[in-house]
C-alpha cells in the first residue's frame, strides 16, 4: 500500500494494519508510525494551527501485519499555543507516542533567519538501490542521493551525511506527515561508524518546523527532492546524538532534527 493511502486510512479510522512492504527490520518504519499518529490527531482535532514542533518516543515495536490503534487527545488549547497527543498500541501495550505542538503567529519585534543554503543540483549524488534481504523493506518507497559522507557498516572517519530524498510515488503536495516520514527515512548517522552489519534504532526524536509548509510561496510536490544534512554531536556508551537539517532543493530550511539513537554494535 502506498503511503499517501496509509494517511487516508489514518484519518478514517483508529485501527489499521501496516504491511510488511513497509518493515524496518523487524519492526514498522518509525517515519511511518510518526506520521500516521500526526495524520490522525491533525484529522480528529481538525487542527489549522501551524505545527512548530514536535517530539516522538518509539517505545516498542510496532508490528507489521498486525493490527494496531491510534488515539489522539489534547494536552492542553490556549489562546495561541496547543499540545497534543498520540498513541499507537499494539497488543495492549504502547509502542510509539507522539507530543505535538501547533501554535498560531505572533506579532514580534524578534527576527532571526536561519540562512538558506546552496545545495547542489537535485538528485545528484550516488543513489543506493534497493537490496532485497539487505536493505530495509521501506526503502523501496523512498530515493536516496548520497553526496557525502559514509554508508551505513563501513566504519567512515565521517562524522556527517549530506544527500537528497524524495518519495518515488508521491502525489500532489508535501504535508507535514510526508515531511516528518521522510526526514527519519535516512539510516542513523551512527551507523556508517559501525564496521559490519549491527542494528542501531532510534529511542527519541525531536523535531522543529521552522519553515511552516503553508508559509511557503509555492507548494512542493510530494515527490520532489529535499536535500538533508546530519551530524553526529556525540556518540558514547553506545548512544549517539545527532543533529540534522532539512531544506528544499533551493535550498530554503524547513525544519532541524536531533535524534537518540542506540547502537547494538558490541555484544554485552
Amino acid at each position: 500500500m502506498k503511503f499517501d493511502e496509509y494517511l487516508q486510512q489514518a484519518s478514517d479510522n483508529s485501527n489499521l494494519t501496516i504491511d510488511s512492504g513497509w518493515a524496518q527490520g523487524t519492526t514498522t518504519f518509525g517515519g511511518l508510525s510518526a506520521a500516521l499518529l500526526l495524520q490522525h490527531l491533525q484529522t480528529k482535532f481538525e487542527i489549522d494551527n501551524i505545527l512548530r514542533s514536535l517530539s516522538v518516543n518509539f517505545c516498542g515495536a510496532l508490528q507489521t501485519e498486525k493490527t494496531a490503534s491510534l488515539d489522539a487527545s489534547v494536552l492542553r488549547q490556549g489562546k495561541s499555543i496547543g499540545h497534543y497527543q498520540a498513541v499507537a498500541t499494539q497488543d495492549d501495550e504502547t509502542v510509539t507516542v507522539i507530543n505535538a505542538c501547533f501554535a498560531k503567529p505572533r506579532s514580534s519585534h524578534i527576527e532571526v533567519a536561519e540562512p538558506s543554503i546552496t545545495p547542489p543540483t537535485a538528485g545528484e549524488g550516488t543513489r543506493i538501490p534497493y537490496f532485497k534481504g539487505i536493505s530495509p523493506e521501506f526503502t523501496r518507497h523512498i530515493e536516496f542521493a548520497y553526496v557525502s559522507g559514509g554508508l551505513p557498516f563501513t566504519n567512515s572517519k565521517d562524522n556527517h551525511v549530506h544527500g537528497w530524498m524524495r518519495f518515488n510515488e508521491g502525489q500532489g503536495q508535501l504535508t507535514n506527515p510526508h515531511l516528518v516520514a521522510l526526514i527519519d527515512s535516512w539510516p542513523p548517522t551512527v551507523m556508517q561508524k559501525i564496521k559490519g552489519f549491527a542494528p542501531c534504532a532510534t529511542v527519541s526524536w525531536n523535531l522543529e518546523l521552522i519553515t511552516p509548509l503553508a508559509h511557503l510561496e509555492q507548494p512542493i510536490a510530494a515527490d520532489e527532492w529535499l536535500w538533508y544534512e546530519a551530524e553526529i554531536r556525540q556518540a558514547h556508551d553506545g548512544y549517539g546524538h545527532t543533529e540534522a537539517r532539512i531544506y528544499t532543493k533551493e535550498g530554503l530550511p524547513l525544519a532541524l532534527s536531533r535524534q537518540l539513537v542506540v547502537a547494538y554494535d558490541k555484544k554485552q
